[in-house]
């Protein structure tokens, strides 16, 4: 897997787009449905956009936010904002009211790209509910069809043919060490925290576009507005020149129609994913015939039977997380000692291993792992205090994850350390949850903690003290979070209690309450 583009690192994301246009304008780089848009044609509309940004009064700096599924309109905006110096904030699609506003409101978005109505529910309503909340929303760009553009809403026909009216070339940074992008990630703070990462840090694209091969044709089965959405698979596809297969929202059954009808050879997603896929009816070896590859996690050895039932040639993946613009390490292959690890750093990554107390750990001893590498963030968006517990000096991340080093230098990460928990693919954090249900009108006291679950990996078990005379469960808390919070913090379990172990100091003591009511993890 040679490197084919001429663009050398460090680039700015603009850059890397100018780029691919110049070197493959003909080339198909995004396909949706049954249309496609060559790499020149998508420089062409991120200029529309850029143009479209500016006539909206968006200015360098200025943060621009995306929240829609999977469409092409997310990957010009996405280009689009580059190229003015807009910063984009990417935003999760199953957020709803109460996370959207704080995301929104502490970004300070000027202006939101999302989509009207489709089957599960309607952005442009919760975007109306939220709209009070957010004192720097100016206006909202709907996509598709969005439904009618009336006062602060603007259709995408109408907003790219303002833009169009703006005379002069937009200014894109060139600074490598700007602001580029906002990524929002749960922590064991609470409430989501901005991630900051600079074009510096987002260059670790490059890293990955090296594993792709000329002329690859790759299935994101990931959302676009993760971090293994829009950098380890959109900007490491500008470098590499590889066209990028779109579903809107994931369906394995059509997946499977998608990957056969472009002759897909990557395919990128989570094991979940994978998973769904080769247990539809429709699916058969032959009719994915054309995949050699994929970047797919969390993989270990007992997931052998499942990635090759997929028929890649390899799985790569690794260890990282957004607060390191993706994989801090890589590995690439399919046999049982390459997925035992997460691999071995990229050049010019540091990893170390160390104790509660800072200090290195020997090698094969478990401790909290430490990074050190130019794609680490700038830091937390107005949160001086986290960055401060996370950056801890002389260019290093606490990374708040358990894991060993062996003798080669591989790293195996091992849990979290911190209290938070990954359910299908997305980091909850339990405080978060904790303060969201005590807002129940049922409840006096509430404890979460992640538990294992066959299909999501974690999910959360609320452990809630109720109020004298009453009672929750599933179906309370359930509807009490519908349309309110991310469907991956809705609790899993609910377990009634008239007290919690707590130690000498009052903390609740959650392992206490996981092996007493959970054994099994």
């Amino acid at each position: 897997m040679v490197q084919k583009q001429s663009l050398t690192r460090p680039a700015t994301v603009d850059a890397i787009l100018a780029a691919a246009a110049m070197q493959w304008p003909d080339r198909p780089f995004i396909v949706f449905e049954e249309m496609s848009w060559n790499f020149q044609e998508v420089d062409v509309l991120a200029d529309r956009v850029a143009r479209g940004l500016i006539a909206l009064g968006v200015r360098s700096g200025d943060r621009v936010a995306l929240w829609m599924s999977n469409r092409p309109e997310w990957v010009m905006a996405q280009f689009g904002a580059s190229r003015m110096g807009a910063v984009l904030v990417p935003v999760n699609t199953r957020l709803r009211h109460d996370d959207l506003a704080h995301t929104l409101r502490d970004a300070g978005a000027r202006v939101v790209v999302t989509q009207g109505d489709t089957e599960e529910f309607s952005y442009r309503q919760v975007i109306e509910s939220v709209r009070d909340d957010c004192p720097s929303l100016e206006r909202i760009v709907l996509a598709g069809d969005g439904g009618p553009a009336d006062g602060a809403f603007l259709s995408w026909d109408t907003f790219l043919a303002q833009g169009d009216n703006v005379t002069g070339a937009p200014e894109p940074e060139t600074d490598l060490d700007a602001m580029a992008y906002i990524l929002y990630t749960s922590g064991t703070t609470g409430l989501p925290k901005g991630v900051m990462l600079s074009h510096r840090n987002l260059n670790n694209a490059f890293n990955l576009a090296g594993q792709m091969g000329d002329a690859e044709v790759f299935f994101m089965g990931y959302p676009l507005f993760t971090i293994t959405g829009c950098h380890n698979t959109i900007l490491a596809s500008a470098i590499a020149g590889t066209t990028v297969v779109l579903q809107e929202r994931f369906e394995a059954g059509a997946a499977i129609d998608l990957i056969e009808r472009h002759r897909c050879t990557l395919f990128g997603g989570h094991l979940t994913v994978v998973e769904q896929v080769i247990k539809h009816p429709a699916f058969t070896p032959q009719r994915v015939a054309s995949l050699r590859g994929g970047r797919i996690f969390p993989r270990r050895p007992h997931n052998i039977p499942t990635l090759k039932a997929l028929g890649v040639d390899y799985a790569a993946s690794g260890y990282g997380l957004t607060e390191t613009s993706g994989p801090l390490v890589n590995n690439i292959g399919i046999d049982e000692k390459t997925l035992s690890t997460e691999g071995h750093p990229w050049p010019g990554v540091e990893i170390e291993i160390r104790d509660e107390h800072g200090k290195p750990v020997p090698t094969g001893e478990q401790g909290i792992i430490h990074g050190r590498s130019p794609q680490v963030m700038l830091g937390y968006f107005n949160n001086p205090e986290a960055t401060a517990k996370t950056l801890i000096g002389d260019g290093w991340i606490k990374t708040g994850d358990l894991g060993r080093l062996d003798e080669d230098g591989n790293l195996s990460f091992i849990s979290r350390y911190d209290d938070v928990f990954k359910c299908a693919g997305f980091n909850v954090a339990e405080e978060e949850v904790e303060i969201f249900l005590s807002a129940h009108p049922d409840i006096e006291h509430v404890a979460v903690a992640g538990v294992s679950d066959a299909a999501k990996g974690q999910v959360g078990a609320a452990f809630v003290i109720p109020k004298a005379g009453r009672s929750v469960d599933l179906d309370d808390l359930r509807a009490f979070c519908a349309d309110r919070v991310a469907s991956y913090k809705v609790p899993g379990h609910v377990i009634q209690l008239t007290e919690f172990p707590r130690t000498a100091m009052g903390k609740v003591q959650k392992v206490v309450l996981k092996r007493t009511h959970f054994p099994e993890g």
